[in-house]
């Protein structure tokens, strides 16, 4: 048993010392403040130099679990005094009195002594009254500070929707000095009508138990002006569970809904310009490509090409044209990431292509100077931004096929001899990525090519389509085009692409896919 005392003069405190019932226990002293110590106080003595003993009594009287008080009261006054505390209604039952003489103190502890001992006796569950706090806390108090302090609209309405409590930040909203003017009166005589007959109509259905809870956003007229604000509700009970009306909090929320509207004109606004850049970048991208034939024994070249982008905008690009010698040149390029970024990059390299038609013979010099342009370019920028890419260049007369690979493998030949496996384009070639190192001397690799040869030129996104952990990489890619090497060029094109969908279990591609079928046929 923790037995404590406060406020005694040196008199009281020998007395108290003296008793043979402390004998063995003596009483400690304690200071203010006693609300939230972490002093534990079985009994409590209160002397007569506490300022005022009535705030004291109410604080510990609502204590989670009070402590059995004496309070030693003067002489003079003592009738009146105890008449004032002993029906005081924030004053409990544990709390005892006596005067201030020995033998009054020593009866009066006696009165205490017994009460706390029945009290424990008993074993009583203080849970079931709302065990919320520690043993030297207040709810009331916890209560009242948060209503004082929160700048939040906290509210408690009985079954007609009156105010029973509000908090300070409300009153102050509602224009009023205290809490106390707003008690007994409801929305109606604060807000615009229609939202106060909707505040009715929803705590009507809390308080008669239709609905259990409520949240809702919505706007109001408040001093001339539109406000937002987000309100939850939920069913006032009593500890008896007697359903006794609602209670909630609402916020204004008109600066996040303001930013919200901002956000989303923004994102609309963004959202259709990214749509004017897809459908203008799908107008630029290659659409028909020019006949190649051969003079001599009227071979032709078949082309079909397939473009997804993975977003809005794609930063995978492919160009066929004819050289000045008649001969076909293919670029496919991949541009790192995918967006706008990538996409502006597209486009430079697009406008490089048009004015490098002359190297377009000369595979090594067309890629020196593309390389060159672009690191130019991205140099200003202050960005590491490069493009791996792979550029073709096919003599139909001699069926010499001359390629260079920047930065990554991006073409596989498909024999028309069924014996022959599918075989990657050179690696040992491959330079560095277009963009990256200025003044870069690329290599050129060539393999002959027989009628009924097709070539497939591919971006990552075709390889590094994933399922989980798994890629769908260049070893299925190779099955797959000799286990489909009959199937005409567009057809293979879809095919491959209904492939990868397939693996992945995923008709999206999470990067852009670029694919070139070249067939001599």
């Amino acid at each position: 048993m923790s037995i404590c005392y406060i406020g005694c003069n040196p008199s009281q405190v020998n007395i108290l010392l003296a008793l043979p019932e402390f004998s063995g226990n003596p009483p400690c002293e304690v200071n203010f403040p006693l609300t939230a110590s972490d002093q534990l106080i079985d009994v409590l003595i209160a002397g007569t130099g506490v300022p005022n003993l009535t705030v004291l009594a109410a604080s510990i009287s609502d204590w989670n679990s009070p402590p059995a008080a004496l309070f030693i009261l003067p002489e003079s006054g003592y009738a009146s005094a105890v008449e004032h505390l002993h029906h005081h209604p924030r004053v409990g039952r544990s709390i005892f009195f006596c005067k201030d003489t020995p033998v009054a103190i020593q009866n009066g502890l006696g009165d205490v002594l017994r009460f706390f001992n029945k009290r424990k006796s008993l074993d009583l569950d203080n849970s079931v009254s709302g065990n919320y706090t520690s043993n030297n806390v207040s709810p009331r108090w916890l209560f009242q500070l948060m209503m004082e302090k929160l700048d939040e609209y906290i509210y408690f309405k009985d079954k007609d929707s009156r105010f029973l409590a509000v908090s300070r930040y409300l009153t102050v909203n509602c224009k009023k000095d205290s809490p106390e003017e707003i008690l007994g009166l409801t929305d109606f005589e604060f807000f615009d009508r229609t939202h106060a007959e909707e505040a009715f109509s929803d705590e009507r259905k809390i308080a008669t138990g239709q609905f259990k809870d409520l949240y809702k956003e919505e706007k109001i007229l408040k001093d001339g002006k539109i406000r937002w604000v987000a309100s939850r509700k939920l069913p006032l009970h009593t500890r008896s569970k007697h359903l006794a009306g609602s209670f909630g909090l609402s916020r204004d929320i008109t600066d996040e809904k303001e930013m919200q509207q901002r956000l989303e004109q923004n994102h609309e606004r963004m959202q259709a310009e990214l749509l004017l850049a897809k459908n203008l970048q799908k107008t630029l991208i290659q659409q028909s490509f020019p006949a190649f034939t051969t003079s001599s024994s009227g071979e032709s070249l078949q082309i079909a090409t397939r473009y997804v982008p993975s977003f809005h905008l794609s930063g995978d690009f492919f160009y066929v044209f004819k050289t000045g010698s008649n001969c076909a040149a293919v670029l496919l390029a991949d541009v790192m990431g995918h967006g706008v970024r990538s996409a502006m990059v597209t486009a430079m390299i697009q406008i490089a292509v048009q004015e490098l038609h002359a190297y377009a013979d000369q595979p090594i010099e067309f890629m020196n100077h593309l390389n060159d342009m672009l690191h130019r370019s991205m140099q200003s920028t202050d960005q590491t931004i490069f493009a791996t890419a792979v550029y073709c260049h096919l003599d139909l007369e001699s069926k010499l096929l001359k390629y260079i690979q920047a930065g990554a493998s991006h073409g596989i030949l498909l024999q028309g001899d069924h014996r022959a496996n599918p075989t990657e384009f050179d690696a040992t070639s491959i330079c560095p990525a277009l963009g990256l190192i200025p003044q870069t001397e690329y290599l050129e690799s060539s393999v002959q090519l027989a009628s009924g040869d097709k070539v497939v030129l591919f971006t990552d996104g075709i390889v590094e389509a994933a399922s989980g952990n798994e890629i769908f990489g260049e070893m299925r890619l190779k099955e797959f085009l000799l286990n489909n090497r009959q199937t005409l060029l567009p057809r293979l094109m879809d095919d491959l692409i209904g492939s990868v969908q397939s693996f992945t279990q995923n008709k999206d591609f999470e990067d852009d896919v670029c694919l070139v079928g070249l067939n001599l046929v």
